[in-house]
């Protein structure tokens, strides 16, 4: 009984924190999008940066720009992996067709992939189709 009560007391001690530790990347991050000017030839949207706080709870992360179903939201979301590399998905809706490649008319709706990398404290992604998106991360 004493050795069983040892271990536990043992394993609580040594293990415990560790166990309990929230995974690295969870936390208010503040998020940072360049859309690059994007011109080709039969199409010259304007370019533009947006700005919002995301929170990533148990390693996933999710973030709201504007109001959601209105024209100029963005949601940004999904799950960060223990390497910091993460696949993200943004669904928006276009505000104003002066910004938005092949003048998209404001409400339609759009979703595209985001390919990141999270250290501790950083982190940066970019748009993997259409025009050129720089996405910062900070906490």
């Amino acid at each position: 009984m004493f050795k069983a009560n040892a271990f536990a007391v043992a394993f609580t001690t040594c293990f415990a924190p560790a166990l309990a530790q929230e995974p690295k990347f969870d936390g208010l991050w503040s998020v940072t999008m360049i859309c690059l000017p994007h011109s080709e030839a039969d199409d010259d949207a304007k370019g533009y940066t947006h700005r919002w706080q995301a929170e990533v709870h148990a390693s996933r992360l999710k973030g709201t720009h504007g109001k959601e179903g209105e024209p100029g939201w963005h949601f940004l979301h999904g799950k960060i992996q223990e390497d910091g590399s993460a696949t993200l998905r943004l669904d928006g809706i276009v505000n104003n067709p002066k910004y938005a490649i092949n003048d998209a008319q404001r409400g339609k709706e759009y979703t595209y992939r985001v390919k990141a990398q999270f250290e501790e404290k950083s982190g940066v992604g970019q748009r993997l189709t259409g025009r050129a998106c720089e996405f910062k991360f900070t906490r």
